[in-house]
């Protein structure tokens, strides 16, 4: 009797069509000295994204920034931390508990050296609709 293991494929396509999508907005980010500023279209609705990323005094901009939610619900005035804040060389996410994520691509990439800097101990931000 012969024994013979089937190599499965995972249909990427297919797998994308099942999986739920989450709703996304689009918009952009800047951050000066800490302090952020957001503007994103959501639903057909105007917001705007103030917060703080504490340690992290570089200067930076997604000029082609995306949020990503649930349920625009999630986007309401009250404060909220930030979960993640993974910061690569030309990309950043910021991720507050409440599931809602900024990410996009540094309109000018970071250094090496701005790199070793670049640590984000924490922050926050909250939502105004327009």
């Amino acid at each position: 009797m012969s024994t013979y293991i089937r190599s499965i494929k995972p249909n990427i396509s297919e797998y994308l069509a099942r999986s739920p999508t989450m709703p996304q907005g689009t918009g952009s980010l800047t951050s000066d000295k800490g302090r952020v500023l957001g503007q994103f279209e959501v639903e057909g609705a105007q917001y705007i994204f103030v917060g703080n990323l504490t340690g992290f005094g570089q200067s930076f901009s997604l000029p082609n920034a995306d949020v990503t939610y649930e349920s625009a619900d999630q986007l309401h005035k009250e404060s909220e931390e930030f979960e993640r804040l993974p910061v690569e060389k030309d990309q950043i996410e910021l991720r507050l508990k409440n599931g809602v994520a900024i990410t996009g691509g540094f309109d000018m990439p970071f250094s090496d050296g701005e790199m070793k800097k670049a640590i984000i101990v924490g922050g926050g931000g909250k939502w105004v609709k327009l």
